[in-house]
Formats: C-alpha cells, sequence, structure tokens
C-alpha cells in the first residue's frame, strides 16, 4: 500500500479509523479509501457490523456490506474491555481521521470520546455522525435512513405535497445515508487543508437530518424559500420529472428552452399549442407543468421510443432511456466511461462495483478489492499497535477479540 499521495491517489498516507454500524460512516470511509488512505474498520465482537447480514449475500457477508466496505481492514475488538479501549487510543494516536456514528454520548460513555481521542492526538480530525443532531428532543434517539427520509420532509415530496396533503411515500433506495457520507467525507478533507495551516485537528459535528434537509432544500423547498407577499410561486421543478413511456419503452427528459418546446410540440403534432399565451415562455410552462405533462405524455404515447429518442437527439434535449436494475450495467454509455468494473474476491466470488467517480489528473481508477471478513485483521492490528502475542491470545480466548 504506496504512503506517497499522487494525482490519482491523493489521499495516500493518510490513516482512518472507522467505529460505525450500517451505511453512512462506512461509505464515506469507503470514499477516503478510494483515494489512496488506509482505513481500519473497528467492529463489535459478536456480530460486527450489523449490515454484513442485510441483503444478498455470499458466505455470510452481504453485497450491501461490500459495496460501502471495499479496502478496508477489520479490527474486531471489545470496547468494554481495558485493552480494547487502549486499542482505540492507540490507532487514534496514529490516526488522521476518526469516524463514528454513535449516539451523542455513547462514545464517552466506552472511553473513547472526542476529549480523549483528541487529547492522545491533537492534530486528529474526529467526525461524530448522529441521526438528529447533539441538542434537541430527539438528538438521543435511534435513526435510520428512511426515518430520516419522514422527518426531513422527503416522503412528502414523493407523495406530491406541493398542492397540499400528501400520500407520504419513501424513495426506495437509501438517499439520506449516503448524502451524509459524501458531507463526512468533504468535511473531513476540508478539516485536512484546514489542519495544514493550523497544525491542529478538530473535533466535527454531523447529522443526517441536517445534511439532508440542506441537500433537498435547492430544489426541493424553492417554493419555502421566499416569505415576501410578492413572490410569484410556481411548482417545484420535480413536478415535470415524469416519465415519458413511449409505444416500445420509456424515457426521461428535460425541455426548457423555447427551441425544445417547439421541437416536442412538432414531434406529437400539437403546434397549434405555440400560439397558446400560457405556455409561450419558460415561466409560463412552469407556471402550468400538470397540463403540459398530460399533453406530452398522451403525444408520446402514440410513438415508438427510436421516433422520440431520435427527433430529442435532434433537437438537442436533454434526454436519456430508462434503465432499471436489471438494464443499466448493459447501457452503453455506463460502459463507456467505465462506470462498473467486475471482479473475483475469495470470500464473495465474482461481482460487480462502481469504480471510483472522480477521475484526478483525468485517469479512470479502480477500487478491485475485498471487503474485510469479520476480524480477519485484528491479530494483525493488534501487533502493529505494539500489544504482546500472549495478550493478543488472551483476549481472544475471553471472547474480546475475534481474530478470523
Amino acid at each position: 500500500m504506496s504512503t506517497t499521495p499522487t494525482a490519482e491517489k491523493p489521499l495516500a498516507g493518510l490513516k482512518v479509523v472507522e467505529m460505525s454500524t450500517m451505511i453512512t460512516c462506512a461509505l464515506a470511509a469507503m470514499m477516503l479509501r478510494a483515494q489512496g488512505a488506509e482505513v481500519v474498520k473497528v467492529e463489535p465482537v459478536l456480530m460486527g457490523d450489523p449490515m454484513r447480514y442485510v441483503g444478498s449475500q455470499k458466505n455470510g457477508q452481504s453485497a450491501l456490506f461490500h459495496n460501502c466496505n471495499r479496502g478496508k481492514r477489520s479490527l474486531a475488538i471489545d470496547l468494554k474491555h481495558e485493552n480494547g479501549v487502549e486499542a482505540v487510543k492507540r490507532l487514534a494516536g496514529e490516526a488522521d481521521i476518526m469516524l463514528n456514528n454513535y449516539r451523542p454520548g455513547v462514545m464517552d460513555a466506552l472511553g473513547v470520546g472526542a476529549d480523549v481521542v483528541r487529547g492522545v492526538n491533537p492534530r486528529l480530525v474526529n467526525i461524530s455522525v448522529t441521526g438528529f443532531g447533539t441538542i434537541g428532543p430527539m438528538a438521543s434517539r435511534p435513526a435510520y435512513d428512511h426515518v430520516i427520509q419522514g422527518i426531513s420532509g422527503l416522503t412528502g415530496m414523493q407523495g406530491g405535497d406541493y398542492e397540499g396533503d400528501a400520500d407520504y411515500d419513501f424513495i426506495k433506495m437509501l438517499i439520506c445515508d449516503k448524502v451524509t457520507a459524501y458531507t463526512v467525507a468533504q468535511a473531513a478533507t476540508a478539516a485536512l487543508v484546514a489542519r495544514a495551516s493550523t497544525g491542529e485537528g478538530q473535533h466535527i459535528d454531523i447529522s443526517m437530518l441536517h445534511a439532508c434537509l440542506a441537500f433537498m432544500w435547492p430544489d426541493g423547498m424553492m417554493s419555502h424559500t421566499l416569505h415576501d407577499d410578492d413572490v410569484i410561486d410556481m411548482p417545484p421543478m420535480s413536478e415535470s420529472y415524469q416519465v415519458l413511456n413511449t409505444k416500445d419503452g420509456s424515457i426521461a427528459c428535460t425541455a426548457l428552452s423555447d427551441a425544445h418546446w417547439d421541437a416536442i410540440l412538432k414531434l406529437i403534432q400539437r403546434e397549434d399549442l405555440k400560439d397558446d399565451a400560457r405556455f409561450a415562455t419558460l415561466p409560463g410552462r412552469m407556471m402550468h407543468l400538470p397540463h403540459i405533462m398530460k399533453v406530452l405524455k398522451a403525444g408520446v404515447a402514440e410513438l415508438s421510443f427510436a421516433e422520440v429518442m431520435s427527433a430529442f437527439e435532434a433537437a438537442d434535449i436533454p434526454s436519456a432511456p430508462c434503465e432499471n436494475r436489471h438494464t443499466v450495467s448493459h447501457n452503453e454509455q455506463v460502459q463507456a466511461i467505465g462506470a462498473l468494473e467486475t471482479y473475483v474476491t475469495e470470500n464473495m466470488g465474482k461481482l460487480t462495483a462502481p469504480t471510483p467517480p472522480v477521475l484526478f489528473g483525468g485517469s479512470a481508477t479502480s477500487l478491485a478489492e475485498a471487503s474485510p471478513g469479520h476480524g480477519q485483521h485484528s491479530r494483525a492490528i493488534m501487533a502493529e499497535l505494539g500489544f504482546a502475542a500472549d495478550t493478543v491470545e488472551e483476549m481472544a480466548q475471553k471472547g474480546a477479540l475475534l481474530c478470523a
């Protein structure tokens, strides 16, 4: 493992300690790993990260876990054992970044809170991720992605709450977890830039609720951003996000310019609408999105997929075919940019996963690495931290350390 930063691996030589379960910190740490950092994942002894057992799996390890933990090493240790706490302190002493997603007060209760680990290493960037924040009536409550989707308003948006009461619904994927993960990774690298000038690390608090609100606000809440009486209210952009179903395929598109509008009217043989004052300008079309989408959907339903895509391409209308879980990996554009890679690991066999999406220096990189088994690297990590072999063996026999 290289410790010298390069254009493609700018974080090489940095050490990350991840103390978390489930998605957010795990994914953030893997992003840092993809950019060259070394990551040690600290897990409980009994079952490890519960994410190991969620969804499709092989040999007791899930695809979800793999997708958030490639390239890491696993230390499975009991933090209620004195050597467990000592091991974490030693890890902190060598680390550049430390991540955890325990509820407020838990890390302090375990003896490895922010003051302790930053006391050991003042240069440490220590990031704590919570569901609801560290203050307020819900601060101590547990949270998962769908819970934050609910409180943040995302479920209302999916149910069409613009015109009144919503039939609440979820985005059918983990969105808040992953948005927070990207926020964590950005905050970590920003803090490293600050450290380069000040010589000091810092403690950072990030809540899933706050990260999700900030993520959805620019467009999702634009109708609740302006408050004066003279505001002209318009439907959110999401009202135009409706799939166009042709006779033999589905298309996603956005037509904003007058030229795009004219081309679509020609395609669906509704050029009579050019003379309708309601649709003469972009603001006018935005005001009447529901009616426009009804007209468009009826028009393309009589046409073939090839006809519509050809017309959209000719008019330079932003558009793409609607893929699904079974077809997206076969899309020629997905393949052209090398967005996915298929490789083989000893434990999980043949698998497909995304390549890192950031092309540093314009060069594609790979993260075709295995995800760690539960406690796979415990013995090696404890030795690196200076624990004697007999101490490690005693901890393993007492169930305070899992050495897979």
